[in-house]
């Protein structure tokens, strides 16, 4: 199992909030750093969610990934969508191509 966290206890402020949710929203995927792996569960912060809620689970392989709240606590957006952790980790929220 793969797990990452940082030892702050603070949610995060509400411009993160709105960030992560639209980030969120549709990915079928999730890519930490050069790994992919499928989005089993995400759940967009809000108010009420606390430092040890699980906001993303995801696998791979025989791999698990397991984001909590206070894993994005001084986390920056990046101009292209990207998100950085604390700990330099990149996150990125991916969703499927659609042809028209």
């Amino acid at each position: 199992m793969q797990t990452m966290t940082s030892s702050s206890p603070l949610a995060p402020t509400a411009p993160m909030f709105d960030s992560l949710t639209a980030a969120m929203n549709e990915a079928l995927f999730v890519q930490v750093d050069d790994a992919v792996f499928s989005a089993d569960y995400l759940h967009a912060p809000d108010e009420f969610t606390r430092p040890d809620d699980v906001l993303v689970e995801g696998s791979r392989d025989d791999q698990e990934l397991l984001l909590l709240q206070r894993d994005f606590e001084g986390a920056r957006l990046t101009g292209d969508g990207e998100i950085c952790l604390h700990d330099g980790t990149r996150i990125r929220f991916l969703r499927p191509a659609s042809v028209h």
